[in-house]
């Protein structure tokens, strides 16, 4: 009952049934893991941090015996996983990264564990060894769209703009039904310019079908149609993105430049004032 009530996202529910078993079976793995995993989806960091640190002190023994069960050495990687992403979340990423890499060592074929060292060595500024980590997760499964979405990333941000043309364009093609390859892909081609903009344009609409709240395909969109002489096309979105960040003078200064080419001098005045106003507001 309690993983059920995990998987349909009643966490605080599946606590307190977590914590009754617990008092009859307090050294039960699967009892103790599963009521740190609702504890921390439930947003009690500090609660959970405890009985995780628990549920790997039950089970790392056992998958350190050289009689272990096959089931412990995936068991013991969960629970280093779940406590190094609660001290991630806490700020603690040596922590975090050192139980990441225990969890690596007894579990290379874990995926949970190479993503999650994947994604926390791309937060520590670490894109190479974050590269590594997200190539070896998709090894173990070819299809997941968030290593697939993480590796285009970090290919992006070390210049490597064909891999990451590759991974966006086949996340979009994979998860048609995510806006997050077609977000990537539509921004990295107009980025490019040249004969990918009607593409990039075309992704970027379709990732604004799935989620029309995404503020970089609005600016985008925007900046794009101006540059391509249809300021008019390029208000709406620009509009969109600053209801969306209001304090990010990027849309008004945008705005500004549209209503100056369609000879709106007022409105551009207007524009151009709030983008004073929120970068005056920025120095104090």
């Amino acid at each position: 009952m309690g993983q059920i009530l995990l998987r349909v996202g009643r966490f605080a529910e599946a606590a307190n049934l977590f914590a009754a078993l617990a008092e009859k079976k307090p050294a039960d793995f699967m009892i103790v893991y599963g009521q740190a995993l609702a504890t921390f989806n439930s947003g009690h960091a500090a609660e959970a941090e405890g009985l995780a640190r628990r549920a790997m002190e039950i089970i790392l023994p056992a998958a350190r015996a050289p009689d272990h069960q096959p089931d412990t050495t995936a068991q013991a990687a969960d629970s280093l996983v779940l406590l190094a992403v609660i001290l991630a979340v806490r700020k603690d990423d040596q922590a975090a990264q050192e139980l990441l890499e225990q969890a690596v060592e007894i579990a290379p074929n874990h995926f949970d564990a190479q993503l999650s060292m994947g994604r926390l060595l791309f937060e520590m500024g670490d894109d190479i060894g974050a590269i590594k980590r997200f190539r070896a997760a998709l090894s173990l499964q070819p299809e997941n769209s968030q290593a697939m979405f993480f590796l285009a990333t970090a290919l992006e941000r070390t210049g490597d703009i064909e891999g990451a043309m590759s991974s966006y364009r086949k996340l979009a093609n994979t998860r048609p039904d995510l806006y997050e390859g077609h977000l990537g892909l539509g921004s990295l081609l107009l980025k490019q310019g040249g004969k990918g903009v009607d593409e990039g344009l075309k992704e970027l609409a379709r990732a604004l079908e799935i989620n029309p709240n995404l503020y970089e395909a609005r600016v985008a969109l925007g900046r794009s149609l101006i540059a391509r002489g249809q300021p008019l096309e390029a208000i709406a979105h620009l509009r969109r993105a600053a209801e969306l960040a209001p304090q990010n003078p990027e849309p008004h200064y945008q705005l500004s430049v549209a209503y100056r080419r369609l000879g709106q001098a007022d409105a551009a005045a207007q524009e151009a004032a709030i983008v004073k106003r929120i970068n005056d507001s920025r120095r104090k």
